[in-house]
């Protein structure tokens, strides 16, 4: 393995005898094969050893193995390992041969030396949670026979619970000799790919290469493995962390919580040119134990990460003014200012006061680089400079990187004069003036708050608003433009469609007042020409910029 990376074919029997001591890493799912899968496996084991095949493939294993003789971590393939050991354990309990119960044994157990208290060399070891249930229902001698004796407390000791009788009841009208001969040739002509590798970033390679197809492991639950391995959890412990863990993927989702984690190396990996997974372990956890992130700092992360995505509300540790800037970050159309706004709502100061003047300022910066700066590179190098600052206590120093300069403020207040490209451009400024104006308030994104554009974008033939509008060029200018926007509930956008100014009015105040203050002003416009707009769109600008602190555009 001279290159780090090693790939041969293997009979199950020399993956299992090879070593007395695979490991899985303890991921999320722990064991997952479910009956159905199960069943699949050992029907087409029977198949296959029915027809005489000469051999039967079972896929591809990824082992981590620095030196040899030491543990080898199994960084794909465990499933198939641990189900092949169900498999093995069924056939041993009901094996009428007690040579032939020895020897499947001996692919769970390695044999002791000739002291009789030398200590017992279990072959696959599993995650802290599912090991203790996996060796007393499975690997134990005669164990699948007293199965049914456990009651299961977590999933996967139920699939584990459930595959033993899917297998037992698939044998149970075999005879001895046929199943003599399924284990023979489970043993002898099954074979695996194993691929082996000297270190945890070689196999993550290869297990994501491997798994390009099917369902995949997220970057949590892989993760998960290396930060429960370094905290050095007794069972009780790793079992308690689990389920907050777990309890944490079920409220962000898997999604969530990649993306929290993400956020979270942002803070600490300045670069991010490496994988999630590489740049966690080599820019996070030199600045914090995997057993501090997991008691005390995970849950924290977590807690304030609900709030910047929107799926809570502030609770008393995270004062509920805050929303207000936060529903003006969640509408826009980019994610870089969720690394910050996460420091601050961790490390920073949570009094009103200094709290308020930091969410302001991000929501502003955030504003400015969404439509000043279109390099994604660039802006990201922004927050870092933020995050920095929250770390170096200048935040508020002159030239703080959260404030703009006066160059920036000139050109984000020019940018309001122009057209708004995207939909969420258009919906993020909508329902940020809607926050600004006189009897107005903050709206979550995920409120019924639809973007309409007052002049339609493809007004009908022959409409009145052609004969108000004859200039196409003047159109295009305008219909972006934010004095053409105003924010309507689903229903009231799809009444208003393409109809006419006035039939529109109609639907923008048939409850007397309208569902979103952006509306209130157009009482003031009886017919809704070019000027209008300019008037409109001007009065808006005049609100941002004394709102955001800028200069008014010439």
């Amino acid at each position: 393995m001279s290159n780090g990376f090693k790939a041969e074919h293997q009979t199950v029997k020399d993956i299992f005898t090879g070593s007395d001591d695979l490991r899985m890493p303890p991921y999320q799912r722990g064991y997952s094969w479910g009956e159905k899968e199960a069943t699949e496996l050992v029907n087409d084991l029977r198949e296959a050893c029915s027809s005489e095949r000469p051999y039967y493939f079972l896929g591809a294993m990824v082992i981590v193995q620095a030196r040899p003789r030491e543990v080898m971590e199994i960084v794909d393939g465990q499933q198939r390992l641990a189900t092949l050991s169900i498999l093995f354990a069924v056939l041993r309990d009901m094996s009428e041969s007690r040579e032939e119960a020895n020897k499947l044994h001996e692919l769970l157990e390695a044999p002791r030396g000739f002291m009789s208290s030398d200590r017992q060399r279990w072959r696959l070891t599993l995650n802290h949670i599912d090991t203790p249930f996996f060796r007393e229902i499975v690997q134990r001698r005669g164990a699948t026979s007293e199965a049914d004796l456990y009651e299961p407390n977590t999933e996967s000791r139920q699939n584990m619970l459930n595959n033993v009788n899917v297998f037992r009841d698939a044998l149970s009208n075999t005879s001895a000799a046929e199943r003599s001969a399924l284990a023979r040739f489970i043993m002898n002509e099954c074979v695996m790919v194993r691929v082996s590798v000297i270190d945890r970033d070689g196999g993550y390679a290869a297990f994501r290469v491997l798994n390009e197809r099917g369902k995949k492991l997220s970057a949590h639950d892989i993760l998960k493995s290396d930060l429960f391995e370094r905290a050095g959890f007794t069972d009780e412990e790793a079992e308690a962390h689990a389920v907050t863990w777990n309890e944490i993927g079920a409220r962000l989702g898997s999604d969530g919580f990649d993306d929290l984690l993400k956020q979270i190396r942002s803070l600490f990996d300045k670069a991010s040119k490496e994988d999630m997974v590489t740049g966690f372990r080599n820019h996070v956890l030199p600045h914090i134990s995997a057993r501090v992130f997991i008691e005390d700092r995970l849950q924290r992360y977590a807690d304030a990460y609900e709030i910047i995505i929107g799926l809570r509300k502030t609770g008393t540790e995270f004062a509920p003014f805050l929303i207000h800037y936060i529903n003006q970050l969640r509408a826009l159309d980019h994610v870089g200012w969720r690394a910050p706004a996460l420091k601050y709502l961790v490390d920073g100061d949570l009094e009103e006061k200094a709290a308020t003047a930091f969410f302001r300022k991000l929501e502003r910066l955030s504003f400015g680089l969404q439509f000043t700066i279109p390099d994604r590179d660039a802006r990201g190098r922004r927050y870092r400079r933020v995050i920095t600052a929250i770390d170096d206590k200048q935040l508020h120093d002159e030239n703080s990187p959260l404030d703009l300069t006066d160059d920036e403020k000139k050109r984000l207040a020019e940018r309001l004069q122009g057209r708004f490209a995207t939909f969420r451009q258009r919906r993020a400024m909508s329902l940020r003036l809607n926050a600004v104006l006189p009897g107005g308030m903050s709206i979550s994104p995920d409120a019924d708050a639809t973007l309409e554009h007052i002049l339609p974008r493809n007004p009908k033939a022959n409409s009145e608003w052609l004969k108000l509008w004859p200039k196409a060029s003047e159109r295009r200018e305008l219909i972006d433009c934010l004095g053409n926007f105003t924010l309507l509930t689903n229903a009231e956008n799809q009444e208003a469609d393409r109809q006419e100014y006035e039939d529109k009015l109609k639907v923008f105040f048939k409850n007397k007042t309208p569902s979103y203050a952006l509306s209130e002003n157009l009482r003031d416009y009886k017919k809704w020409t070019p000027a209008a707009v300019r008037t409109r769109r001007d009065y808006f600008i005049a609100l941002l910029c004394k709102e955001w602190d800028l200069p008014l555009p010439e």
